[in-house]
């Protein structure tokens, strides 16, 4: 059989066609995993070297006001991916004693905030997961509170 007369088109073709595609998709998935995993390293890394800056201070309190103000009893100031914990959130979901020891980097700089300059101002705090992809937990968000009366 001459070149001019070979099938144009053959079932093994096809299949190495349909692997050199799926190849292909396996490849760029992986390189996606493995970028996603990157970035969240590099934004866990971040949020555990964030400062509480006095203009942080400054803007978490603006914030409280605005909320109070708008007849809100509560004011999320923080989230971040359970991942972030190094229980993977276990002691927030399960609202567990000690919960506030497992709060990383920035989240435990402005649990002490509230600690030393809004919990003697008669503000709440709590943590809680927010959200649950495929069941689990996913973020977690930090919330400053208030009384609706004073009293």
């Amino acid at each position: 059989m001459s070149d001019d007369e070979k099938p144009a088109l053959t079932v093994h073709g096809l299949f190495v066609e349909r692997q050199q595609i799926e190849a292909g998709k396996l490849a760029a998935e992986q390189a996606a995993t493995r970028h996603a995993a990157e970035e969240l390293a590099r934004q866990r890394k971040a949020f555990e070297a964030r400062p509480l800056t006095a203009a942080d201070r400054r803007e978490i309190q603006d914030h409280i006001r605005a909320a109070f103000d708008a007849g809100e009893k509560s004011l999320q100031v923080v989230t971040f991916p359970s991942g972030f914990c190094p229980d993977e959130g276990r002691h927030i979901n399960h609202a567990l004693p000690g919960w506030e020891d497992e709060l990383p980097g920035y989240a435990r700089r402005v649990y002490e905030f509230w600690d030393e300059a809004l919990r003697p101002g008669g503000f709440g705090f709590n943590a809680r997961v927010i959200s649950y992809p495929n069941g689990m937990p996913g973020d977690i968000g930090l919330f400053i509170t208030w009384p609706e009366a004073d009293g």
